[in-house]
């Protein structure tokens, strides 16, 4: 029987990304994309390409419409085979636990429970169902909140275990191929409220942007995205070269020859500032941060210290940058010692 072009671009691109005879979690939601996803997925399982569990996250923010798309997959996964889990979660507590958004929330909560689940059932890899539309609005959130070519550079299709098999298909491409196989799929009501960022630029921006300024507007972030993946590689490539050059590592932290810091291209001083920062135990350095710690080293004033996120310190001595955990007796951000 001839296959639908369509629907074979699905199956073709999960057998290029997903490795032969790996065990899966994977991620539905019950919208189309995660559920092109889970039937793509369940035909893999069917040849024996793949061992496959899906496990379904209700947030608990939309009562009996959550529950009505957990009970449309499981009953999905019932009739093509598949392993089902729901996990239930509490995303508004977490947020005004953790002082976080309902979207930063819904998202922590749901990949800890996928990486849950990966382990408990020591599975090798955790599939998610995002597409190209997915990938041009995170290129413009990221792009509105000042991100680097790191940030805008998008998803990538591997993410340590995390696999995006669909990331270079369309949104209307997977409602498609839903159609074309007959797959029922819900709508998340939730998806309509502009209050949250994600949807605001995907209601109100993007169409914006497509009417006014350019129709392809969603091709062109995700090439600009490629590129600056591209470009962000190379230049990390680059900074771990000179990183091993520069730095010296110790039971208290590391150390940094910074002697002749104004002769490195700055894209790699901030490169080897953060390295430097994560290595010695610091979990986030933002901007107003790594570009304090880049002036400190090009201004050579011997003593100088800066007080850095999660306790973390930054002092110059004598063309050495030192960054370690800070002492209880943390001052200002900058200081002397």
């Amino acid at each position: 029987m001839q296959v639908h072009p369509g629907v074979k671009k699905v199956y073709n691109a999960l057998k290029l990304y997903i490795p032969q005879g790996s065990s899966l979690i994977v991620a539905v939601s019950g919208g189309a994309d995660s559920m092109a996803l889970a039937d793509g997925v369940a035909q893999l399982a069917n040849e024996g390409y793949c061992q496959p569990h899906v496990l379904h996250v209700e947030h608990g923010l939309r009562g009996a419409e959550a529950l009505a798309d957990a009970e449309l997959v499981r009953k999905f996964c019932e009739a093509k085979g598949l392993p089902f889990t729901c996990v239930h979660v509490k995303v508004k507590e977490y947020a005004e636990l953790h002082k976080l958004s309902v979207e930063e929330a819904a998202r922590k909560l749901r990949y800890a429970a996928l990486e849950a689940q990966a382990k408990e059932l020591k599975a090798e890899y955790i599939l998610t169902a995002h597409h190209s539309d997915d990938q041009a609005e995170t290129v413009l959130l990221k792009l509105l909140r000042g991100a680097g070519t790191e940030g805008l550079s998008g998803m990538q299709v591997r993410s340590g275990r995390i696999l995006r098999p669909l990331l270079h298909l369309t949104r209307e491409h997977l409602e498609n191929y839903c159609q074309l196989q007959g797959i029922t799929y819900c709508y998340d009501s939730s998806n309509d409220d502009v209050h949250y960022t994600r949807n605001k630029i995907r209601r109100e921006l993007l169409p914006y942007l497509e009417s006014n300024y350019n129709p392809a507007v969603k091709k062109a972030l995700v090439q600009s995205a490629e590129i600056l993946r591209e470009d962000d590689a190379c230049l990390n490539q680059m900074a771990q070269e000179k990183f091993n050059v520069l730095a010296n590592c110790n039971e208290i932290g590391v150390v940094l020859d910074v002697r002749k810091w104004q002769e490195v291209p700055a894209a790699l001083r901030k490169r080897i500032l953060r390295q430097a920062y994560f290595l010695a135990g610091g979990k986030e350095l933002g901007y107003r941060h790594t570009e304090a710690l880049d002036v400190l080293c090009l201004r050579k004033t011997s003593g100088k210290y800066l007080q850095l996120p999660q306790k973390m310190l930054g002092f110059y001595k004598r063309g050495k940058l030192s960054i370690q955990q800070a002492d209880d007796g943390g001052t200002d951000d900058e200081g002397k010692r």
